[in-house]
């Protein structure tokens, strides 16, 4: 097994059985017949249904989780749980443990993940590959990118599918 890692940012309130998180089971079940680790932040939603994928699927989940969401519960397909102290401390976590990353819809913690990792590779401080396959989270970019102060780092994509997720992280990463 390779045991390269790839975090996957989304929504914990996305609803089971939903579109997105049937979305979500597929990036985890591929990622996992890939050989990949699936790391997210390890409780619902998205969450929950990308580790449950991997898990289905024969693979390793680690959920990374924080004491500051009180009574916050790691999902059941979480094989190693990281648990953080702070949130902003599980924030950084969860960009330096991916070795690459998936951005689906969510809010706006999944916004700050995302713009944490875009901020550390404009500033070098890692260059590792970010699809981002979530429709909403497409529209936001289209409409930040209008301002002449916001741009995309390189090693940042857009796909339409899951399958079309992993395989560029997987020509990034083993390119």
């Amino acid at each position: 097994m390779m045991n390269k890692k790839i975090t996957v940012f989304g929504s914990g309130a996305v609803p089971k059985d939903s579109e997105e998180w049937k979305i979500a089971y597929r990036i985890g079940q591929l990622l996992a017949q890939k050989g990949f680790i699936v790391v997210n932040g390890g409780y619902g939603g998205s969450m929950e249904a990308a580790h449950q994928g991997a898990k289905e699927a024969g693979g390793t989940t680690i959920g990374i989780t924080t004491d500051q969401f009180a009574g916050s519960t790691k999902n059941k397909f979480v094989d190693d749980e990281i648990r953080m102290t702070r949130w902003c401390e599980r924030l950084h976590r969860l960009a330096e443990v991916g070795d690459g990353f998936i951005v689906l819809n969510g809010g706006t913690g999944t916004l700050t993940e995302l713009m944490v990792v875009l901020e550390m590779q404009n500033k070098r401080m890692h260059l590792k590959p970010v699809v981002i396959l979530g429709s909403e989270i497409k529209k936001f970019l289209q409409n930040v990118l209008k301002s002449p102060n916001f741009f995309l780092p390189p090693l940042v994509c857009t796909v339409d599918s899951p399958e079309d997720a992993v395989q560029y992280l997987e020509g990034e990463i083993f390119q």
